[in-house]
């Protein structure tokens, strides 16, 4: 239990520091303050917005879990981390069955919204570049302690 329990923690503060980390430089980047609202979407300045860094510790969680259960497919490989990435990125962004930006149902169900370039390609590098760090992140870490106790043996 003690080891389910670190390899989670691990997996929610990979993603919740890159989470963060991508946010920030996309807002500044992307001037996200300006464009959001006229999509429909919060302002920064919106106290759910503010708070969004505590909420990613749930979706953290949410990722250890499944990683967990997914681990024999990546941990141990040479380019685990692609596997994650591939993962998330197909299952989490691309694939999702939920009508959000950059997914293939979007494409479908979503009329265009005229959305600036910096909300809907900044958007989509944002979370492509987040999930790719976070893969990179969590599976290094992940993997560390068993590195060293190799290396020490």
């Amino acid at each position: 239990m003690k080891e389910k329990f670190a390899f989670v923690a691990k997996v929610m503060a990979a993603h919740v520091l890159t989470y963060v980390i991508c946010g920030m430089l996309a807002m500044t980047l992307f001037d996200y303050q300006g464009s959001v609202e006229a999509i429909g979407m919060r302002g920064t300045d919106d106290l759910m917005v503010q708070l969004a860094p505590l909420f990613q510790i749930a979706r953290g969680v949410l990722f250890g879990i499944v990683l967990w259960l997914l681990r024999p497919a990546y941990l141990g490989r040479r380019h685990g981390w692609l596997v994650v990435w591939a993962t998330v990125a197909i299952l989490g962004i691309f694939n999702t069955p939920a009508t959000s930006p950059g997914s293939i149902e979007a494409l479908i169900y979503l009329e265009p919204t005229g959305a600036p370039w910096n909300t809907s390609v900044g958007g989509t590098l944002e979370i492509l570049t987040q999930t790719l760090l976070f893969s990179l992140a969590a599976t290094w870490w992940v993997q560390r302690k068993k590195r060293t106790k190799r290396s020490a043996a």
